[in-house]
């Protein structure tokens, strides 16, 4: 059961009245001003409305009979959760006559609620066709709790021009503001689903995921209003409605801070907001920011998380106390917050309003990735220091492994190129076709010009293809036409191999390239060979430079291999 008092300013004492609960008959004497409020009963836990009793009802009720215009006598209750109230019945809280009567277009047809100043009703629209809330502004004065400080008309347009200036789906639409037979009312969009206190108070603490993921468009609204100079002020369960679809939407701007509106300016400096749902630079009387709207938004998550308010105490004061300085923060009680989720809620009540999100978008794009995240993420989280150690050893032996068995078998195979035994011409067939993998072929060799300088097979790259005979002697060859015919060494075949284009060469499938110049280069058949512009090229490729060729290269200078012809 809430209240908005007065600033906290003691006023005249309020009158007393006695009402009962309509299902176990126990009376109670309240505050006039909780006259149509719905309550608890402390005996029997259901909900009633709160209406108030003559004398006549008061003895009835303790004789044990029911007072004669009570819930269990007829339909049509007055006090009855939900149903419609007697037409021309008048409290001094609620003045129930406008039951069934027009303002404006709108039939008022029932009572949804009372607020700080005024009372809504369910109304419909006779013109649209459509049931809205009609918000009644009480004129009952301060000391009904209708007005703070004589401004309440001021802050009734207030609410309508902050609200208007909100065109966002999470905003609770105002269609207009009318005066009709000396009564300003609003008319509001209507919101069935009920607040997300009546939910939690009917159904239990909320999943995390689903939570967050409702919180979000009430975030984006604030952050929408924040950014038009609009400090909502009010943030709590009871301002936050569900529509007929189940989405959340923020309302209830009558104590927003409007920048530019006189009525703000005349507030500044008062503790404004729902007494159990402010921040705690506000309870110690530092005014309300937008990090305080943010604060709110981590005080509604516990309460839809954990079904209770975070704050609590019995008495005003203590609970004052309480914001002023709120206790150690335990989550550990919630089932299926992630980290990330925790971290969330535990920066929105933050102590510090500058440890708190920057901004709402801020807030709603953490509310986002939390709705996103898996609930067994927070179990996974809580693994044992033991097990992700041994997990992260064994990977990371595994990669070692690989790494040092790489390393070995790469050195085994250069050391292993490196030893091989020199190729001559005592070599059979197969030991060549081995050592070079490639097929042996019978070509026929002619005689060597004099320019050429005689070959040797005493090639240790194992990139010469020569094919000889069974007694060692080369075989003759015709003269090819093409460099696939070319089954020569390349320097016999002058019309078809550009020597000046060779840079350094291998043949097609060796693992090593070699120095055109040099006589294992000079070994390459024709039709094999291929070309490689720059050494760096030539190692890209995966191959290596002979050991014969490594040493010229170290004799002469890698300028000389590179330069045209590699003339030496």
């Amino acid at each position: 059961m809430e209240s908005r008092r007065k600033n906290g300013r003691s006023g005249p004492p309020q009158q007393r009245v006695a009402v009962f609960c309509t299902h176990c008959k126990q009376g109670y004497r309240v505050a006039s001003r909780l006259l149509g409020r719905r309550m608890i009963c402390r005996h029997c836990r259901s909900e009633f409305r709160a209406v108030e009793l003559d004398s006549a009802q008061i003895q009835r009720l303790r004789n044990g009979e029911a007072p004669s215009d009570s819930p269990d006598s007829a339909a049509g209750r007055p006090g009855s959760s939900g149903s419609l109230p007697t037409a021309g019945r008048h409290t001094v809280a609620i003045d129930t006559s406008w039951a069934g009567r027009h303002l404006g277009r709108y039939k008022v047809l029932s009572i949804l609620g009372q607020g700080g100043m005024g009372v809504v009703w369910r109304g419909h629209d006779d013109r649209l066709r459509r049931d809205v809330a009609i918000k009644l502004l009480n004129r009952d004065g301060p000391r009904h709790g209708g007005s703070i400080g004589g401004i309440s008309i001021d802050l009734f347009m207030q609410e309508a021009r902050a609200v208007a200036k909100l065109q966002h789906p999470a905003v609770v639409g105002i269609y207009e503001v009318v005066e009709d037979q000396g009564q300003i009312f609003l008319a509001l969009e209507l919101m069935d689903g009920g607040t997300l206190k009546e939910q939690i108070d009917r159904e239990g603490p909320m999943l995390p995921r689903e939570l967050f993921s409702h919180l979000v468009g009430p975030t984006r609204a604030l952050a929408l209003a924040h950014e038009r100079g609009i400090i909502h002020r009010d943030i709590k369960p009871g301002n936050l409605m569900f529509d007929e679809h189940g989405h959340l939407k923020l309302m209830d701007f009558g104590l927003a801070d409007v920048n530019y509106e006189v009525t703000s300016q005349r507030m500044k400096g008062k503790a404004v907001g729902s007494l159990g749902w402010i921040a705690p630079e506000t309870a110690r009387g530092k005014g309300t920011t937008g990090s305080s709207d943010i604060y709110g938004f981590g005080l509604v998550m516990m309460f839809a998380l954990t079904g209770k308010p975070w704050i609590h105490a019995k008495s005003r004061s203590e609970l004052i106390a309480l914001h002023q300085n709120p206790p150690e923060l335990d989550l550990s009680g919630i089932d299926g917050l992630t980290p990330r989720a925790e971290a969330m809620i535990r920066r929105c009540l933050a102590e510090d309003p500058s440890q708190r999100f920057a901004s709402a978008n801020e807030l709603a794009d953490a509310l986002e990735v939390c709705g996103e995240e898996d609930p067994g993420e927070k179990r996974r989280w809580r693994m044992s220091h033991a097990s992700v150690a041994v997990a992260a050893a064994i990977t990371g032996g595994v990669f070692v492994g690989a790494g040092v068995l790489y390393y070995f078998l790469n050195l085994s195979e250069r050391e292993d190129q490196l030893r091989r035994p020199v190729a001559d011409f005592s070599m059979s067939i197969e030991e060549l076709a081995a050592d070079d993998a490639l097929a042996p072929q019978r070509v026929e060799a002619p005689t060597a010009p004099p320019d050429v300088a005689p070959l040797s097979m005493n090639d240790p790259s194992g990139d010469s293809t020569l094919s000889a005979t069974a007694d060692g002697r080369e075989s003759p060859a015709s003269d090819p036409s093409s460099i696939d015919e070319a089954k020569l060494p390349w320097p016999r075949v002058p019309d078809l191999v550009d020597a000046d284009s060779l840079r350094f060469i291998g043949s097609e499938s060796g693992r090593v390239f070699h120095i055109p110049s040099t006589e294992c280069g000079r070994s390459i058949f024709a039709s094999n060979l291929v070309n490689f512009a720059t050494k760096k090229e030539a190692e890209a490729s995966g191959r290596h430079m002979c050991r014969r060729c490594s040493e010229w290269l170290s004799e002469h200078g890698e300028h000389v291999a590179e330069a045209p012809g590699n003339a030496p």
